[in-house]
């Protein structure tokens, strides 16, 4: 920072006309920097409450097209005397654009609402001083230039499009306008999601499109004079340019040809999203459900359905590594493929825990009082605790509800006042209070374990289930619809199951071992104290302990979490390259502790013989025995139970949410039931509730393979055959059908929840249930084992 500019800084248009108290405080709240020739000042998406002004050298601005995510074009370049930066001046103050150095450049970095208040001291509205008219016009201009209608634009018509252009912003859920609405303009999309859609009269909403930055709409019903005939609804924080309906006309009158090439562009957009929605069917329920939580994701956690066990390892060590787990294992399902990992093409159920996704524009920053929330150069969001005052403003922020409060927990060793920012004890202080009662709570949230090398959720996942991924680079459902284009070309490498080959020749040796055993048991060929018998059983208690070490590396997760390298994260930045997908540490663990699980019965088998002594070495047979059987019935669980569990689950649910599911379904049966016609009433009565109370019917489930999709699908052909011949599709009297059955599509999708539940309880206990005892076994097992090795070492014949 620097409290001394030169003079000829003040020589530049937009400085020239501040008095001395105006420039003294600009020069006092300003930053002068210097930057060598391409060093980035700022990058696209970052929150930015300043402008800056050259003094000397050149500054190139690029924006980032939907051609490719890493792909850009120029936009200008600023030289000596001119700004960039200006759409701090505008609504939500986010760059819209990368600035980076072409030569060695000295820059001025100025507050916008400290300038403002500098325009002020000079008389007059600061608003509409000529300078920041200028500022807003240049911001204006720079956001146009990304709209794809502004492409086709001589420069004098550019002008007149800049003039017109009116500034929105638009917060998620808020309607730009609705069908019946008189046409008001022209709308463009400089940034953010805007969903065009019908509204069905039983609420329902079927999605016409999803536009997004670069993209234009209402321009067909302003044309033909009609008035509006979709809804248009911003899915997430927005920032639209509307042109006025005049504007608009003049612009299409000096220039036909925009006309047929609006129309290519809205054809090919319609033509693109439709192929994507068909050649994605399963998707169509869920990615693009939330197709802005898609766009906004940073860093997105997901957990493969059909691979997780439901252990709950994941929020074990986010626990054992922060003290208090930042991740909860519910939230929502996302059917798509991935572009990453194996390459296949074949949909994966994703759930979506509750764990922070490091938005490219977080809102939880926005009101933030005390600036705890920051963002670094990677895009990790992160919390600073001793500047958290717990107030709770980032928790409400947050649409996703990933954002937590939790006791403040104060660290031992270390003084309470070093462990809070000096403005939070200046205000404890104020009001005569302890730190502690004055700020009692923190905010918490996933930071990406940002002091590790990595998340401790993926590399403590035995099952390889979780993973982080960046939805507009690895899912292509959500490329094609935001046209992002070809984000890369998708994995398509021959990917050799390491894991699984390993495993598949220790059951082969396994079962090899086992054969032979029992062939050589039989023929009294076997001695348990000599020879080949001896080996088999010191192989099989170092077997034994092998497996009991599975649990040091799953259990010291805070001893093998490596500090992250700062010069390695430099290093990669300034290379911008994507980092590389973390994968698990345990896994290789857990596919040795199966492989020694199966090589294991062989190896006592060949030790005891097929028959069982009454002593310690028998005890130890029955308990090894007990103990591999258990181990091999978790296993089974582990590979079978999973994918047929994620076809009954709508979502992500902890064990205790079963618990209260089936009351909590009763109830929303009975709200959708509430005013709904007596064919309906008399529908669920006599059919639907029976058919979902079936003692075996969840069983039935479970053993189709059928998901709750095609369940529902069943279960309303079996309602239609049973309605009257007038109610049915071909019965002729579609509005009495319509007034009878609205509000069935819920019912029966409860129905069909209230129907797989029990086998959702079933299956859960099933996984969950069987890791108790066995762990009790591996206790006992020990104990038995120690016994007979001090028997057989120590007492002759014992």
């Amino acid at each position: 920072m620097s409290t001394t500019w030169p003079d000829s800084l003040f020589t530049a248009p937009i400085l020239r006309g501040l008095d001395p108290a105006g420039r003294r405080a600009v020069e006092n709240a300003g930053r002068l920097h210097k930057y060598e020739a391409g060093q980035r000042v700022f990058a696209v998406d970052e929150l930015g409450d300043s402008f800056f002004v050259v003094n000397r050298g050149e500054v190139e601005l690029r924006a980032h097209t939907r051609k490719g995510l890493d792909e850009s074009v120029h936009l200008r370049v600023a030289r000596a005397g001119e700004t960039f930066g200006e759409e701090s001046t505008l609504p939500g103050g986010r760059r819209r654009s990368d600035a980076i150095t072409k030569t060695p450049v000295e820059l001025a970095e100025i507050p916008a609402a400290l300038f403002q208040r500098a325009l002020g001291r000079s008389g007059g509205d600061a608003r509409e001083a000529p300078e920041q008219r200028l500022l807003r016009r240049r911001a204006t201009a720079d956001l146009l230039r990304q709209v794809s209608l502004a492409e086709a634009l001589p420069e004098t018509d550019f002008e007149l499009l800049l003039d017109a252009a009116e500034h929105r912003e638009l917060r998620r859920g808020e309607r730009v306008y609705a069908a019946g609405d008189v046409s008001d303009g022209l709308w463009l999309i400089t940034h953010g999601l805007v969903q065009l859609q019908t509204e069905e009269p039983d609420g329902g909403v079927v999605v016409r499109a999803y536009l997004s930055d670069g993209d234009f709409f209402g321009d067909t019903e302003l044309l033909d004079g009609e008035r509006r005939s979709l809804f248009a609804v911003a899915t997430g924080e927005s920032h639209l340019l509307l042109i006025a309906p005049k504007a608009f006309r003049s612009l299409v009158d000096r220039n036909p040809h925009v006309i047929p090439r609006l129309r290519r562009i809205s054809a090919s957009r319609e033509a693109r999203q439709a192929a994507t929605v068909e050649a994605s069917p399963h998707t169509t329920r869920h990615v693009f459900a939330d197709l802005y939580r898609m766009q906004m994701a940073r860093s997105l956690l997901t957990i493969d359905q059909d691979a997780c066990v439901r252990c709950g390892h994941c929020a074990w060590s986010c626990e054992q590594v922060h003290g208090v787990a930042r991740l909860v294992r519910r939230g929502d399902k996302v059917v798509t493929s991935l572009r990453v990992l194996d390459g296949g093409e074949a949909a994966r159920e994703l759930l979506l825990p509750n764990s922070c996704q490091h938005c490219k524009n977080p809102v939880c920053m926005i009101d933030c009082p005390t600036g705890a929330i920051g963002r670094d150069p990677q895009g990790e969001v992160f919390i600073r605790e001793d500047l958290c005052t717990g107030c709770g403003n980032c928790a409400k922020a947050c649409p996703w509800e990933n954002i937590r409060m939790a006791p403040r927990t104060i660290a031992a060793g270390k003084p309470t006042r070093d462990q809070f920012a000096p403005s939070l004890i200046a205000a404890a202080e104020r009001r005569s209070l302890s730190l502690e009662s004055m700020f009692p709570e923190v905010a918490t949230k996933c930071d990406l374990c940002r002091d590790y090398e990595a998340p401790a959720c993926v590399q403590s996942c035995p099952t390889e289930a979780i993973i982080r991924l960046e939805p507009e680079r690895d899912f292509a459902e959500v490329a094609s619809m935001l046209n992002l284009g070809d984000t890369g070309p998708a994995s398509r490498r021959l990917v050799i199951p390491w894991g699984g080959i390993f495993v598949g020749l220790a059951a082969a040796a396994g079962l090899s071992l086992l054969i032979a055993a029992v062939g050589l048991s039989a023929r009294g060929q076997l001695s348990p104290a000599t020879g080949p018998g001896l080996l088999a059983g010191v192989s099989a208690a170092l077997a034994m302990l092998g497996l009991v070490a599975h649990a040091l590396p799953k259990r010291l997760v805070s001893r093998w979490m490596r500090p992250k390298q700062r010069q390695a994260s430099a290093r990669a930045l300034a290379e911008d390259k994507p980092a590389p997908i973390t994968r698990s540490k345990i896994r290789p663990y857990y596919l040795a502790h199966l492989s020694l699980g199966l090589l294991l019965p062989g190896l006592v088998l060949a030790h005891t013989g097929l028959s069982v002594p009454a002593n310690a070495a028998g005890t130890l047979a029955i308990l090894s025995w007990m103990t591999l059987g258990l181990g091999m019935f978790g296993g089974a669980c582990y590979a079978l139970i999973p994918s047929r569990l994620t076809k009954l689950e709508r979502g992500g649910a902890l064990p205790e949410d079963l618990v209260r599911e089936r009351e909590l379904l009763l109830d929303r049966l009975q709200r959708e039931l509430s005013g709904k016609s007596g064919v309906l009433k008399q529908l669920v009565a006599q059919q639907l509730l029976p058919w979902a109370r079936a003692p075996l019917g969840s069983l039935e489930l479970v053993a189709s393979g059928r998901d709750l999709g095609a369940t529902r699908s069943l279960l309303r052909e079996r309602v239609e055959a049973s309605l009257p011949a007038e109610l049915r599709r071909d019965g002729g009297r579609p509005h009495a059908r319509e007034q009878a059955l609205a509000g069935l599509e819920p019912l029966l999708r409860t129905c069909v929840e209230l129907r797989a539940l029990p086998a959702r309880r079933l299956l859960t206990a099933l996984l969950r249930g069987w890791l108790g005892p066995h762990v009790l076994l591996t206790g006992a097992l020990l104990v038995a084992l120690v016994v007979h090795v001090v028997a057989v070492t120590l007492f002759a014949g014992g």
